[in-house]
């Protein structure tokens, strides 16, 4: 039996897709529950009025994506709970591809489905990654047409939450999604603190879902334009994650690598006009700074795997057309070589 928990705000447009795929999976989920964070666009009464067998849970305000699926699980009452993002639309078959890989590993705690483009079906967009030893992720086969894609031989190193199956008691284990994140790079910090527990983090290339425009303002699809609001979250939140996750052993040891990337990002900003938005970032981890220490009490709570064991030092993951060719695209190169020869000098020493 599984609870299948969709999150919602102002996703009036996504929600009949998302649902009407949803409702149809073979098996169906147990319960749905549309977990809407306070919409304003109608999202509520079109579900009250088209989906009478959907439950609706609104929570109140926007607290963002960690905030909704953290009080979707509360209000679940099947251990295996589904969660979507309402721009997500699940392929036939996608749920049973997702249970039969949760039980072939009795270790598995997440499993994302292989998403897609929703411009172009051919194409991967989300496939899992891996955990960077600078706090960012590492994307498998992304923005790869699905034809070349990579199937994952074993477990990968993190998920993305678009769309994923997890156990809830192991998710209220870990303290579900961290709320102080609001929304990017809580995939890395829930996958994070899956793995250090000794759980396994899956991605099945036969559960297919489509991912269709993304969060308005905050998404990158291709060579888009890049968000002053990502700038942001990104200035703040990649510490916040490093913080609250990593050893303090491993975080002096890297302090080095982590400090290059940072004036790098801030200056791809700056070239941006962004610099505004990443200095409001690096204030706000400033205020938060108490909070992720207490966080991070939580986190490290029943840790049973070092990060040398966790993290890893492949190249960076960009979006098409940000550092290709010339310049940025030697530097990028050059900034590869460089952490993954820095992290091969310190991982050993890392706790």
């Amino acid at each position: 039996m599984v609870s299948a928990l969709v999150v919602n705000w102002n996703g009036k447009d996504y929600l009949p897709a998302c649902l009407d795929a949803l409702l149809a999976q073979v098996p169906a989920p147990s319960e749905v529950i549309v977990v809407d964070n306070h919409s304003t666009d109608g999202s509520r009464e079109l579900v009250a009025a088209r989906y009478p067998q959907v439950r609706v849970l609104d929570t109140g305000r926007n607290g963002g994506p960690c905030f909704a699926r953290n009080a979707g699980a509360a209000a679940a009452k099947d251990e295996l709970c589904l969660f979507l993002d309402n721009d997500v639309v699940l392929h036939q078959g996608a749920l049973q591809a997702l249970l039969d890989c949760m039980a072939a590993d009795p270790r598995a705690a997440m499993v994302q489905a292989r998403s897609v483009c929703g411009d172009d079906p051919n194409v991967v967009h989300y496939d899992g990654g891996d955990l960077h030893f600078l706090g960012t992720l590492v994307l498998r086969n992304w923005y790869r047409p699905l034809a070349q894609a990579n199937d994952p031989t074993g477990p990968v190193g993190a998920a993305v939450a678009l769309c994923f199956l997890t156990k809830r008691s192991v998710y209220q284990e870990v303290g579900g999604f961290d709320e102080n994140l609001f929304i990017l790079y809580e995939d890395n910090e829930f996958s994070y603190k899956l793995r250090m527990r000794g759980h396994t983090v899956w991605a099945s290339p036969k559960a297919r879902c489509t991912h269709l425009a993304g969060t308005a303002g905050l998404s990158v699809r291709g060579e888009g334009k890049y968000p002053g609001k990502r700038t942001f979250l990104h200035s703040r939140n990649r510490w916040y994650v490093l913080i609250s996750c990593m050893r303090w052993r491993t975080l002096l040891l890297t302090i080095p690598a982590q400090l290059v990337y940072g004036v790098v990002y801030a200056a791809f900003g700056v070239g941006r006009g962004h610099l505004g938005d990443w200095l409001r970032g690096k204030w706000e981890l400033l205020c938060l700074l108490p909070t992720a220490v207490r966080a991070r009490r939580i986190a490290q709570r029943g840790r049973t795997v070092p990060d040398r064991e966790l993290l890893i030092a492949a190249p960076v993951t960009l979006n098409p057309g940000l550092a290709e060719k010339g310049a940025k695209a030697l530097l990028r190169r050059s900034m590869d070589r460089f952490f993954a020869i820095y992290w091969g000098a310190v991982r050993r020493l890392c706790g």
